[in-house]
């Protein structure tokens, strides 16, 4: 189920975006997106069970899609960046997925 509510407050205190504008959503669904991703990653990694480590592998590589289409529209507008800025999303390589504009 889903929460009544959620703290983005670590999000907004690090400007990864915000609820004032539709650019700022978006950089605020980046951000979740790719912590999503490298959570599902870390997580499935000590999975013993290979019906489960099939089904996080599965959910971690949708978040990173999630987080490569958000990206590719911001390319799309304009914005000067890589839309896979890096081989592998993990807790090292977070800041070059984050849209820092």
């Amino acid at each position: 189920m889903a929460e009544s509510s959620y703290d983005l407050s670590s999000y907004l205190s690090r400007q990864e975006g915000g609820l004032d504008s539709d650019v700022n959503i978006a950089k605020l669904a980046l951000a979740l997106e790719t912590d999503a991703a490298i959570a599902y990653g870390t997580e499935i990694a000590g999975f013993k069970t290979p019906a489960l480590i099939t089904a996080g592998a599965s959910i971690g590589s949708n978040e990173a899609s999630h987080a490569t289409i958000i990206r590719a529209a911001f390319k799309s507008l304009g914005v000067d960046l890589v839309v896979v800025p890096a081989a592998f999303i993990s807790a090292e390589t977070r800041n070059s997925w984050i849209l820092k504009v």
